[in-house]
């Protein structure tokens, strides 16, 4: 064995940090391993030895905190309290994969469960230092709406509705953490839900169209309140999703970006289908000026889209466009019928009473 291959090789242990043995040892042990084709490219290799070499077994694995707990019956509210007692006062760190049997224990139709969901996102986040991962955004989001939902034999729309709306505010609250974790799929899903809400509350026979106002009277019923709330929610998810696509770590400061990008695990913006979703439920509510304002003109605004939507969106709002303008056109020439017969009522009565005289 050449001086030039016991060199490389003494340079490999030392970057390997492993331990170093005698001359004979070693030049015995490496006559071994130069029979085979990793060692004569250690160097190209040397990465792939290291991760190997320093790679913990799995079966020494220290048991997490709902491991420990060993709990009989595992509720999100059981979960939620042997893990704040666990990481108490921030003496350790709560793993992913205990926050995912939290959300994954949420019972069908318990709102209860879906609200003690939301404030471990928030709780963990401020006092554990947790980041939360694509698999557990995708378990909190898919246990808040199973256990938000009613789960009655007839389900009504409006306890649909109300069990979307508290989903998408979590996604839009940064506090949850699910703004920078959770999936274009998952928005899909909680916008088809408000969807099909809306579809059940128009087979009742529920007049959805609203006014839009600029500030709130105080005079609107709860059902108009609630629509209202459901299309500045639809709003909110649309421009959470092209913020996080736009890529606002570019314009903030050093340390504001780096605590951003420790969050951030996906960049994923809207898609086509989650347009046409939040473009259907905002011209069922507020109308084609508000879904060319609110929906469509924050997507085309944002760089990567380069100003481009899809003409089967823009086709669908300039029909309902052309179709309010017709209704406004009927409904003007019906006041101005109304207007001419009271005059003519007040002409006819002045007359009469110029005749009794």
């Amino acid at each position: 064995m050449n001086n030039q291959a016991l060199v490389r090789a003494r340079c490999f242990l030392r970057a390997n940090k492993l331990v170093y043995r005698p001359k004979e040892t070693v030049t015995a042990g490496l006559q071994n391993l130069m029979s085979s084709t990793q060692l004569a490219s250690s160097h190209h290799h040397r990465f792939a030895f290291s991760s190997v070499a320093q790679e913990p077994s799995s079966t020494n694995r220290r048991p997490s905190a709902l491991e420990q707990a060993n709990l009989d019956v595992i509720t999100p509210g059981h979960s939620i309290f042997v893990l704040q007692k666990y990481a108490a006062n921030g003496a350790a760190l709560i793993r992913q994969s205990d926050f995912v049997k939290l959300c994954e224990s949420a019972r069908p139709g318990k709102k209860k469960d879906a609200k003690v969901i939301a404030t471990a996102l928030k709780e963990f986040r401020r006092n554990n230092r947790f980041v939360l991962q694509k698999v557990g955004a995708r378990a909190a989001v898919e246990g808040m709406i199973r256990s938000s939902v009613p789960n009655y034999k007839v389900l009504y729309g409006k306890p649909r509705l109300h069990a979307a709306i508290f989903v998408a505010d979590q996604i839009i609250d940064e506090k949850t953490g699910l703004y920078f974790a959770v999936e274009t799929e998952l928005v899909d899903q909680v916008l088809s839900e408000i969807q099909q809400a809306l579809t059940e509350m128009e087979e009742k026979g529920m007049q959805l169209k609203i006014e839009i106002k600029e500030k709130a009277s105080g005079d609107e019923g709860e059902d108009e309140k609630l629509l209202y709330k459901t299309l500045r929610t639809t709003e909110g998810l649309v421009k959470v999703l092209v913020k996080r696509s736009c890529r606002p770590e570019f314009n903030m400061k050093k340390r504001a970006a780096r605590k951003y990008l420790k969050r951030l695990q996906t960049v994923a913006g809207p898609e086509l289908s989650t347009l046409k979703l939040a473009t259907d439920i905002s011209l069922s509510i507020g109308g084609a000026a508000f879904t060319q304002s609110a929906i469509v003109g924050p997507y085309a605004a944002a760089w990567w889209t380069k100003g481009v939507v899809d003409d089967s969106i823009l086709t669908k709002i300039a029909d309902v466009e052309s179709l309010e303008q017709e209704e406004a056109a009927v409904e003007e020439d019906a006041n101005s019928e109304d207007d001419s017969e009271t005059e003519t009522d007040e002409g006819d009565e002045g007359e009469d009473k110029d005749e009794k005289e």
